[in-house]
């Protein structure tokens, strides 16, 4: 198997990776690792990808083109909906019954 340990070899000594580097593909795979753990412990309803800059630098935080993208992608109006206090998610059943009213043939009943 690819990642268990060999055996030692005849001296007894276990023959160690020369290096201390780490390699992209490790560095991507450990960055993606505690994404999902953080994902895990949140309950998100969806995850929205922003490019942080033009550069492709790790750290470098472009805030005017973060904010074009929060503004494009509408976050920010559902940010300041959400704090005036409308609902911003409701069950179909919930909402059905608070709003048919207004179009009473639109939903047939029984469905759903």
């Amino acid at each position: 198997h690819l990642f268990t340990e060999k055996a030692a070899p005849a001296g007894g000594k276990k023959k160690k990776k020369g290096g201390a580097f780490q390699t992209i593909s490790s560095a991507h795979r450990e960055s993606l690792n505690k994404l999902m753990i953080n994902l895990h412990s949140t309950s998100p309803h969806f995850i929205r990808c922003l490019i942080p800059n033009e550069h492709k630098q790790p750290g470098e935080i472009d805030a005017h083109l973060v904010l074009n993208q929060l503004q494009c992608n509408g976050v920010l109006e559902g940010i300041r909906i959400c704090r005036k206090g409308f609902p911003n998610r409701l069950a179909f059943q919930e909402f059905r019954q608070r709003y048919s009213i207004l179009a009473p043939s639109t939903v047939p009943v029984g469905f759903m």
